[in-house]
């Protein structure tokens, strides 16, 4: 039997809040980076780099997580023609003819991604500046080890790495700490994101019970992280798993183990071993 589930993952690309090609709060930064977000077709790397087994992020907490908001449309945002109307209402565009966006003030604009030197982040790099070819901005790669690149998130010298977390229980706090702005900042908040507003509604969140009121809370911080997007947003995980008929009592759980429910009818084990 396959069992075919959602696991409590998010994987997302962080921009660093602090650098000053990417970072910020001013009305242009925040444009550049709801752009790129825009202009990034994560359905084709489910495809291609998942095989199918991921599913667009739509929120913050991933389904299974028990403020995870079901009325949520399960879609990405990519629309590169709202990506390069929007670049050109905040002034990036191309003043020299080459195919690439300079900054409002007249710059030359590269954004710079973190990367591994391994085949499957090559083909995710080739998707990712393909993409951000199609709205003019330059995006250049810098491969290194991961050792070598968390400890650049740690001291602040990337723009952009992507990432991913994992839910250790139900309430999904630990995703939701990564933009509190109380958290140590390059490690835990790797986008080094700071907005009273956030850190209200998580602070609110981790005293009220489950049910609708937390799941409003968690809505509220995704709202605000897609306003100013320090992330941008990939996948939330899917889990494969097979059994055969004669194990009893399992079904996946993606919070805990459940070795202490489960059994093997040897009788059929013993039938379906001696057909072979």
């Amino acid at each position: 039997t396959h069992l075919h589930y959602a696991a409590p993952n998010l994987t997302f690309t962080y921009f660093n809040m602090d650098d000053p090609v990417v970072g910020g709060y001013t009305p242009e930064k925040i444009a550049l980076r709801r752009a790129m977000a825009m202009g990034f077709d994560v359905d084709t790397p489910i495809r291609v780099l998942f095989a199918g087994n991921a599913e667009v992020a739509n929120q913050l907490l991933p389904p299974g997580s028990t403020a995870y908001d079901t009325t949520l449309p399960r879609k990405s945002l990519y629309d590169p023609a709202a990506a390069r109307a929007l670049l050109d209402r905040f002034g990036y565009r191309d003043r020299d003819g080459d195919g690439y966006r300079e900054t409002p003030d007249g710059k030359p604009l590269v954004v710079v991604r973190g990367t591994l030197p391994e085949s499957w982040y090559r083909e995710a790099d080739t998707l990712f500046k393909k993409n951000m070819d199609a709205i003019g901005i330059r995006m250049q790669v810098e491969q290194r080890t991961f050792s070598e690149l968390i400890n650049m998130t740690r001291a602040g010298k990337l723009q952009m790495f992507n990432l991913g977390y994992r839910s250790l229980q139900p309430s999904g706090f630990q995703i939701l700490q990564s933009l509190w702005s109380k958290a140590p900042m390059g490690d835990t908040n790797a986008s080094r994101f700071r907005r009273p507003e956030y850190d209200a509604a998580y602070e609110a969140f981790l005293r009220t019970p489950d049910g609708p009121a937390r799941v409003a809370l968690a809505r509220k911080m995704t709202e605000i992280e897609q306003i100013y997007m320090p992330m941008m947003l990939h996948t939330f995980g899917v889990g494969n798993t097979l059994t055969y008929p004669w194990l009893k009592g399992f079904w996946p759980s993606a919070y805990t183990y459940t070795w202490k429910y489960l059994d093997i009818d040897t009788r059929q084990r013993n039938a379906a071993l001696a057909k072979r």
